[in-house]
């Protein structure tokens, strides 16, 4: 996946592309890290989960400078954008809503159907104005207070053909030898 600009701001265009060498993937762990660890204060652990290898980042860039990041981890049918990240001073331009149209867009490429994400429920509102749709679980939000939401990749699908299967057991991967909840069925 080459890259994109459609998004201006003071130092000039910003563009997304899939990290492709360990400088890039550094790149998208540094932002991921300065907002979560940094900002939020989530602990290491649960940042570098043990995802990060196996998964594709893509970055958004002004010049050569990172200022967003997120990180797409692919299943049998579908993927899950996790961990998106803009740095601050370049919040509320659109960069995460131009990292989430390249993941879309990949993953179309690569044959998959639906997207799955959580997030905490004071940005769910964010996410359905993207177009994503809070799925109707018997236990809404997982243990750490993550509600899961999916939109399927085709762009001229209508919210209500997503499925809301049961679904995501939403819990740190460290933790992943514990039982799930009954009657979910496990992705991560």
């Amino acid at each position: 996946m080459g890259t994109n600009a459609t998004i201006h701001v003071e130092e000039g265009p910003v563009a997304t592309k899939v990290a492709m060498t360990m400088e890039e993937s550094l790149q998208a762990f540094a932002v991921c890290a300065a907002c979560f660890i940094g900002e939020q204060d989530i602990p290491y652990s649960e940042e570098f989960d043990g995802h990060d290898f196996g998964a594709t980042h893509i970055l958004a860039l002004v010049g050569s400078e990172p200022v967003g990041a997120v990180r797409l981890r692919w299943f049998q049918s579908f993927a899950m954008p996790e961990r998106i990240s803009v740095v601050q001073r370049h919040r509320g331009r659109g960069i995460a809503r131009q990292l989430l149209e390249q993941c879309r867009q990949l993953a179309e490429r690569r044959g998959c159907r639906m997207l799955y994400t959580q997030a905490p429920p004071r940005d769910v509102a964010a996410w359905e104005r993207l177009g994503w749709r809070r799925l109707d679980t018997a236990a809404d939000e997982d243990d750490r207070g993550y509600v899961a939401l999916a939109r399927p990749v085709d762009p001229a699908a209508t919210p209500e053909a997503v499925p809301t299967p049961e679904l995501l057991t939403l819990r740190p991967e460290p933790w992943l030898d514990r039982p799930a909840r009954p009657g979910r069925t496990e992705v991560n």
